[in-house]
């Protein structure tokens, strides 16, 4: 059995001599006026429609405009009821209709870190200037490298370097003739080499002969007698001290270059803060603030770090001389990997917004990367950068609202757990992360961006409540829990809404006008659909797929406007093209497959009624019930449930058998010992049953198997008892009358047959109009029960006390023969 929502019927019928007797007794007979409302032709007022106007709920809109006016944390907002494929778009309108007021946040954009290239900064600018700003900034950085290779590259400029350059070369060159002078007095000479990575050095040779010659051949030259080994030694200890003033020599050049590098980076440095306060004077009393200070600042120092590879030191002057032992010389100076480019002064937009309108961000897919954004790699597999940041939905939400739906967000990926961090703390950090592996995938690791945004998730009924049980922290995101009711009552102001809503449908899709009576006809369909003909459903989407559904038939029947009648086939085309189960089900019963008496009597059997859901429809499914009872053995007694046995039935159901055992103990306990046993099955339902609505069905069957009473075949029940015998209201009762009312009719009438449901049920009825012409004429009988008394009445026309004595008496008798 399925437990659905309740459904809502009625009927007209004159009562027979018989339902008169059964009435007699409690039970009621209804008739045809009780089975179905039927709604009167409908106007509209043709105003446009908003979503508050049709969903007409005070409670949950009052709990929307509480979290939409107060600006605090944890004020987000879950929304559930809203039932049907168009519950987002609702929510949107919602949303749009209550114009809540949205600060306007900042634009924002991420610039190069010339401090820690791998954590991108975060600008904030005034709303709508981002993109007015990175244009600028753009023409800035390419004015500025054009600005400096100017001014660094200047003939003034390089003249100046070349003065200074010069003056130390001559410095160095009497300095060395100075120490070669002194090497000839002493017999040897000073000797430079150059090696093949053009490094200069020196060294000290003895003389012999006029021609500087090694230590080896100077030994050489002993052995052969050609030099006294006195001479030998006095150019070694000449060799020794003119060593020493070489290195001293060696020491006073290299500070002397010290000093002249120092001396040359200090020109260009002041040449270039010149060139640089000249070019970002006007730009920053265009922007200021202090984050575009700072950055400027930063890109400044980042400039005179790498204003050699901006210059360049492999050029020559007019004369062809090289500008050699400066810090600037293209063979000495350390190789950069991110020398300054008018690329890193682009700008990377993050948020932008082109007018006051507050956000509405309806997010459909929200992956890790299109919520919270991501971090692409360049397609050159260089490293990622600024503009390789791509944020997401909660970006472009920032400053308004973020609607997404809870099932999505809870099925992706690591998404969850973020975004409660995400909306905890305000902040939202864009990584390229794998959601699977807990990671960053990649070094780029932009600045926070702070969020002003409200999110609002959708979710079914019951949803919020089991985050809130499983999860401390969901409540505290998610203080607003604004839950829409499925249906409204069926009033005057209501079937007006439903008119105006498929007035506005029919102008804004170009459909077929609606009549008064097909309008009425969609209001009849909705009561249906809410289970209940004193409600409506407020799923619109639905409502609007069967207006376009009529309105198509009404034009293939070249009818001016869509009637009851379009309204009326689109709702049964829309049933023939999902009941194939139904159908099939049916078809086993016609051909003997499934056995179900709809005549005669039978001892512990009962046709109880369930229904089967696909999915896509709901249909009634009338099921045999027996029992079978004995005196209890030792090693089994009570009630046993063949389908709890056999694992086939869910909790609900096992409750419904035990409280049958609690009504036998309840009516019968004090009698004496219950020594009986008893059996009872769903006899050819293979597929597992659950729900309590056949538990008064079963409780029917045991009473007879117990008395040897038997019960009406002609009649169908549907129904939950409690342990005091009392009937108690099911849910789906159209579904289950109209599939025993079916078979009966494949079988053709008796005018004896029919269902018993419960009384409290009675509102519920909404069938259909075959089922109730077939009341209205005799041939078929509904009735209503509220005590196990009543029902026990129709189905043995005899009184229910009677046969509760009967019981009594069996149970005294397996008692005799139990002791």
């Amino acid at each position: 059995m399925k437990a659905r929502g309740k459904s809502a019927t009625g009927g007209v019928r004159s009562p027979s001599k018989r339902a008169a007797k059964r009435r007699a007794v409690g039970a009621r007979e209804l008739v045809a006026a009780e089975l179905r409302w039927t709604c009167r032709a409908l106007r509209p007022s043709k105003k446009p429609p908003s979503a508050a106007f049709l969903l007409d709920q005070e409670r949950p809109m009052a709990a929307l405009q509480t979290g939409l006016s107060i600006q605090a944390p944890g004020y987000h907002l879950f929304v559930s009821g809203l039932m049907g494929s168009g519950r987002t778009a609702v929510v949107e309108l919602l949303l749009r209709d209550m114009q809540p007021r949205c600060k306007r946040v900042p634009d924002r954009v991420f610039l190069h870190n010339f401090r820690e290239s791998n954590r991108p900064l975060l600008v904030s600018l005034p709303p709508g200037t981002a993109a007015t700003f990175r244009d600028e900034l753009e023409d800035l950085g390419g004015a500025l490298h054009a600005a400096l290779l100017g001014a660094l590259r200047s003939r003034p400029h390089r003249m100046s370097r070349r003065v200074v350059l010069r003056a130390t070369d001559s410095r160095d060159r009497r300095i060395m003739e100075a120490l070669q002078r002194q090497a000839q007095k002493q017999g040897c000479a000073l000797v430079r080499f150059q090696s093949q990575s053009g490094a200069t050095t020196a060294d000290i040779y003895p003389v012999v002969e006029g021609e500087p010659v090694t230590l080896d051949a100077l030994s050489a030259l002993v052995i052969e007698g050609k030099l006294p080994e006195s001479e030998r030694e006095r150019l070694l200890r000449s060799r020794e001290q003119l060593l020493e003033r070489l290195e001293e020599v060696n020491e006073r050049v290299r500070e002397e270059h010290v000093r002249v590098a120092g001396e040359l980076r200090e020109m260009d440095r002041k040449l270039a803060w010149n060139v640089w306060r000249a070019h970002t004077r006007e730009f920053v009393k265009r922007w200021p603030g202090r984050e575009v200070a700072d950055w400027l600042d930063a890109a400044g120092e980042f400039v005179e770090r790498h204003l050699g590879q901006l210059v360049g030191r492999d050029e020559t002057d007019d004369e062809g001389a090289t500008e050699e032992g400066s810090d600037f010389d293209r063979k000495a100076a350390p190789f950069d990997p991110l020398p300054f480019r008018p690329v890193l002064f682009r700008a990377a937009i993050v948020k932008t917004s082109f007018n006051d309108a507050c956000p509405v961000v309806i997010e459909t897919n929200p992956t890790y990367a299109n919520l919270f954004g991501t971090i692409r790699q360049p397609a050159d597999g260089s490293a990622p950068g600024p503009q390789d940041v791509h944020p997401g939905a909660l970006v472009r939400a920032d400053g308004g609202y973020l609607v997404l739906r809870c099932i999505d967000v809870l099925g992706e990926p690591g998404v969850w757990p973020q975004l409660k961090r995400t909306l905890q703390t305000g902040r939202l950090e864009i990584r390229d992360a794998d959601p699977a592996g807990g990671g960053p995938s990649s070094g780029l690791q932009p600045e926070p961006i702070p969020l002003d945004v409200k999110v609002v998730l959708i979710g079914e009924p019951g949803v919020y409540e089991q985050l809130a049980t499983e999860d401390q922290q969901f409540p505290q995101t998610f203080k607003i829990h604004a839950e829409f009711d499925a249906t409204i009552p069926v009033n005057r102001r209501n079937l007006t809404r439903y008119a105006d809503y498929l007035h506005w449908l029919a102008g804004r899709e170009s459909l077929r006008p609606f009549g008064g009576e097909a309008m009425a006809a969609v209001a009849e369909y909705g009561a249906r659909a809410a289970g209940r003909r004193d409600r409506l459903i407020t799923r619109y989407s639905e409502l609007g797929d069967l207006a376009r559904e009529a309105s198509h038939l009404a034009e293939l029947a070249a009818a001016a406007a869509v009637g009851r009648e379009h309204v009326v086939a689109a709702i049964e085309a829309r049933r023939q093209r999902h009941d194939l189960a139904q159908e099939l089900t049916e078809r086993d019963y016609s051909a003997g497959y499934m056995r179900l008496s709809t005549t005669g009597v039978a001892v512990g059997q009962v046709n109880a009624l369930t229904v089967l859901d696909t999915g896509t429809l709901e249909f009634g499914r009338p099921c045999r019930i027996t029992c079978n009872s004995g005196v209890a053995v030792a090693q089994r007694s009570g009630l046993i449930n063949i389908e709890g046995l056999a694992n086939l039935s869910g909790p609900i159901h096992d409750k419904g058998v035990m409280i049958l055992e609690g009504f036998l103990l309840q009516e019968f306990g004090r009698d004496g010992p219950l020594c009986m046993q008893a059996t009872i099955c769903f006899e050819q339902l293979y597929g597992g049953v659950d729900g309590d609505s056949a538990s008064l069905a079963q409780l029917l069957a045991l009473l007879s198997s117990l008395s040897s009473v038997p019960l009406h075949q002609h009649l169908a029940i549907t129904g939950s008892i409690n342990q005091k015998g009392e009937v108690q209201a099911v849910a789906a009762v159209n579904e289950k009358v109209e599939g025993f009312f079916r078979i009966c009719r494949a079988r053709r009438l008796s005018g004896r047959q029919g269902v018993v449901l419960p009384d409290a049920n009675a509102s519920d009825l909404m069938l259909d109009a075959d089922v109730v012409q077939a009341v209205e004429r005799g041939e078929f009988h509904i009735y209503a029960v509220s005590s196990l008394v009543e029902a026990l009445a129709l189905f043995t026309d005899l009184d229910g006390a009677e046969v509760l004595a009967r019981v009594r008496a069996a149970l005294a008798e397996f008692r005799r023969v139990a002791g």
